[in-house]
C-alpha cells in the first residue's frame, strides 16, 4: 500500500469500519517499515560495534554524552508540545475524547517526567538519570557543553526536534515522534549493552549498577511507547488520511537525521 492511497479514505467510501482500520493500519506499516529499513539502523549498528569492541576513553564519551545531549535535551518538553497540539486539534471534532487521545503521545513523557510510580514517590526524571550517569563517568557541565564535543550532527537533531514537534504539520510531527520512539527501543539496547561489557573500566558495581537507569529505563519503556505511537497514528489515519505523506516525511526527516548523527560518532569513533 502507498500511503497515497489513503487520500479519500473514509465512511463516505463505502468501507466499513473494520475495513478502514486494516486500510490505516497498512498506512502505518509502512511507514513503521520504512523507519526499520533505513541505512541509520545501519549506522546504529555500527555504533554499538565500536562501544561493544572496547571501552570509550574520557575524550570519547565527552564525544558521544555530548553530542547525544544535544539531541535528547529536546525531546521531553517537546512530547509535551506535540500532546498539546493533538488535544487541541482533536477536541475540534471530538471534545470527549480528545484528551483520551493526546493520551497516547503524553504517556511516553510520563517516563521522561519520571511519573510513571506518582502514587508512590517521584522518581528522577530521564534528564536527572543522565546527569548521574556522566557525573559518575567523570564527565563536567563544562565537558558535556564544549562546542569541542558536541557534533553539528547532534545539534541539528536538537533543533529539528524542538521545531518538528512544536511546528511543522501534525502529521509529520507524528512521523517524526514514531520513528523516535521506535530507534529509541534499539539505540538504548545498544547503549546499555556496551557499557554493561566493559563495567569494570567504567567503575561499575557490575552490569545492574543503578547508575546505568538512564539506558535501562529506556529499554524497559519504549516497546510501550511504540504501542502507544502506533495507536495515535491509525487513529489519525483514520480521522485524516490526507496526513500520511505528512507522517512519512517526519519520519524520514528523522530518520535522515539520525543517520547523520552517528555517521559522524563512527567516523569520530572508528
Amino acid at each position: 500500500m502507498n500511503v497515497e492511497s489513503t487520500k479519500g479514505l473514509g465512511l463516505s467510501a463505502g468501507l466499513g469500519r473494520d475495513e478502514i482500520y486494516r486500510v490505516c493500519e497498512a498506512g502505518y506499516n509502512e511507514v513503521a517499515n520504512k523507519i526499520v529499513h533505513h541505512p541509520a539502523m545501519s549506522e546504529l549498528e555500527k555504533f554499538g560495534g565500536i562501544i561493544f569492541s572496547r571501552p570509550l576513553s574520557r575524550p570519547e564519551m565527552a564525544l558521544f554524552f555530548a553530542t547525544i545531549w544535544a539531541f535528547f535535551k529536546d525531546v521531553p518538553a517537546g512530547i509535551v508540545a506535540l500532546a498539546a497540539r493533538v488535544t487541541d486539534e482533536w477536541i475540534k471534532e471530538d471534545m470527549w475524547n480528545g484528551t483520551a487521545k493526546a493520551a497516547h503521545i503524553l504517556y511516553a513523557s510520563v517516563d521522561e517526567y519520571g511519573l510513571h510510580q506518582h502514587s508512590k514517590h517521584m522518581l528522577p526524571t530521564h534528564h536527572q538519570m543522565f546527569k548521574q550517569l556522566t557525573t559518575h563517568l567523570g564527565l563536567s557541565d563544562t565537558e558535556l557543553f564544549n562546542p569541542q564535543y558536541i557534533l553539528p550532527e547532534g545539534t541539528a537533531m536538537g533543533n529539528n526536534t524542538h521545531r518538528m514537534y512544536r511546528s511543522e504539520y501534525l502529521g509529520e510531527a507524528l512521523g517524526f515522534h514514531l520513528a523516535s520512539e521506535m530507534t529509541s527501543s534499539r539505540e538504548f539496547q545498544i547503549f546499555l549493552k556496551g557499557f554493561q561489557k566493559y563495567a569494570e573500566e567504567y567503575g561499575l558495581v557490575d552490569e545492574d549498577d543503578p547508575v546505568l537507569a538512564f539506558f535501562a529505563i529506556h529499554c524497559e519503556v519504549e516497546p510501550m511507547h511504540v504501542a502507544t505511537g502506533r495507536e495515535i497514528m491509525i487513529s489519525y489515519l483514520e480521522k485524516h488520511p490526507n496526513i500520511a505523506p505528512q507522517a512519512m516525511r517526519g519520519a524520514l526527516a528523522f530518520m535522515d537525521g539520525f543517520e547523520q548523527m552517528f555517521a559522524a560518532l563512527n567516523r569520530r569513533l572508528a
